[in-house]
Parts: C-alpha cells; sequence; structure tokens
C-alpha cells in the first residue's frame, strides 16, 4: 500500500511539473473565441426588461487625435418592477471611461450612463464598448454600449497644405497653359473633407467661359476628391483674359480664404 501510495505521488508530481512552463518556452496562446469572450462579454439575456436604454450604439463621426475627450450619454430607464442596482461599468479599451449619475434605480426611475472617448492617439476606426453590471448578475452585463466613429491624424492630409474651412487642397491657384478657341483645357486641383459633414461645392460668380465642379459631386467626411476647373476657348472673349478668382461656395470660412485664383497664359 505504501509502495502505491508513493507510486501516486510521483505521477501526480511528474503532471504538475510538465504543466509548469520551462524556461524559453513559448505560452499558449488564447484562441480567438477566448479573447473575445474575454473583451465582449455576453449581456444578460432579458436585460431590457431591466433597465431599457434609448440606444445602445452611437456614432461620434470623424473626430481628429488632437480633439478633447468626447462624452456621450447613454439615458436609460427602470422598467422592470424591482430595485436594480449598478455595481460596475466596464469598458474594453483603456481609450474610455465611464460613470454612471444613478446606481440604485427604484421601479420608473430614470438615469444616464456616460461614455468619455480620448481620441489621443488613436487613429482608426472605433469600436469600443461598456459593459453595464448590475445586481441581477456579476456574470452577465445588463447591457452593452458601444461608441464608434472614425479618428483622424491631423498630419494625414499633409500632402494637402492649403485649409479652406473643412476643405483641404493641393493649392488654391490653378494656371492654364494656352488656352486656344475649340478646346477646353481642365486643372484638377487635389482636394479633401476633413470635416464631419458632406460637402456639395459650387460658384456663382464665374465668367461666361469658366465651369466650376467637383468630382465626385459630394464630398463625404475623410474623402478625397478633385475640384475640376473649365476653361472653354471658343467663349473667351476676343481681347482676351488673363487672370480671374473663383469664389468657392459650399463650405464654411472667410470670403478671402475661400478664393482660388485662376491665370491663363
Amino acid at each position: 500500500m505504501a509502495v502505491m501510495k508513493r507510486r501516486i505521488a510521483f505521477i501526480s508530481l511528474i503532471a504538475l511539473l510538465s504543466a509548469l512552463p520551462v524556461a524559453g518556452q513559448v505560452s499558449k496562446r488564447l484562441s480567438r473565441e477566448a479573447i473575445d469572450s474575454l473583451k465582449n462579454k455576453r449581456p444578460l439575456d432579458g436585460g431590457s426588461g431591466y433597465l431599457l436604454f434609448d440606444e445602445y450604439a452611437h456614432d461620434m463621426g470623424t473626430i481628429y487625435e488632437s480633439d478633447t475627450v468626447q462624452a456621450v450619454s447613454f439615458a436609460f430607464e427602470n422598467v422592470s418592477n424591482e430595485v436594480v442596482e449598478i455595481t460596475d461599468i466596464v469598458t474594453n479599451c483603456g481609450c474610455a471611461s465611464s460613470f454612471c449619475n444613478k446606481k440604485r434605480l427604484s421601479p420608473g426611475e430614470k438615469g444616464t450612463v456616460t461614455v468619455k472617448f480620448n481620441p489621443h492617439s488613436r487613429s482608426g476606426t472605433v469600436d469600443t464598448n461598456a459593459f453595464v453590471y448590475t445586481s441581477l448578475s456579476s456574470v452577465h452585463p445588463v447591457a452593452k454600449l458601444t461608441l464608434l466613429g472614425n479618428v483622424i491624424d491631423r498630419n494625414e492630409w499633409r500632402h494637402l497644405p492649403c485649409i479652406m474651412g473643412s476643405l483641404r487642397l493641393k493649392s488654391k491657384e490653378a494656371c492654364f497653359e494656352q488656352v486656344r478657341g475649340g478646346t477646353a483645357p481642365q486643372v484638377r486641383i487635389a482636394c479633401a473633407n476633413v470635416g464631419t459633414s458632406p460637402l456639395r461645392l459650387f460658384s456663382r460668380m464665374l465668367p461666361p467661359y469658366a465651369a466650376f465642379v467637383t468630382e465626385p459631386a459630394e464630398l463625404s467626411p475623410g474623402e478625397e476628391g478633385d475640384l475640376v476647373i473649365t476653361v472653354k476657348g471658343s467663349l473667351l472673349p476676343e481681347d482676351g483674359a488673363d487672370s480671374f478668382e473663383i469664389l468657392v461656395e459650399g463650405v464654411e470660412g472667410r470670403i478671402s480664404d475661400r478664393i482660388i485664383k485662376v491665370r491663363l497664359k
């Protein structure tokens, strides 16, 4: 019997030592599913029957790394027939923090969960979650609140140095080399919409021989395109023309900042 006990103890010791990591040995990596389960906890089944939020995902749109911290409030109500206590709010990213204005809610009471997002050094797509835990379960959150958006590094537009409100341009000048009758040459100026709203640009103050459009016709936030200036040689005045200016409309800014100077040689 003593021999048998020693043998069992020896086998147990071998099993324990084999489970320990060996120096220089790479530890076993967690599967993608295991990592996801740690970062994205499954919400409690029927959680919206206790705390019902006005929205569960908020799109912040396009913001810059240099912008201030973005604070988004998620309003909710205790729609159950029992008291619900918020015990914790956990975010899955160091770029976010959260707090609740009310921790204990009676039936019918309302509250707000505020999630703050810091865009500094976070360029790229935003998909950050805040998990709201309550007295109902310490394992499954009652709700998952999501912040979406896109963070832009201002240096991303360094190839477009000229600024016209939320429009960035390669240049505010255009030069046509030789415009003859019967020709309609074009000059393209690279541009980008660095704002948060679409841009539809136009100009009503053009000479009869000039045209101004953008390609695409509408620039979405973060989208690059071209300002296209056309001069129709057949419509040039007989005494010629050497220059004109285009006042760009559809973008905010001072008039002096929204002018493109065009020269004809």
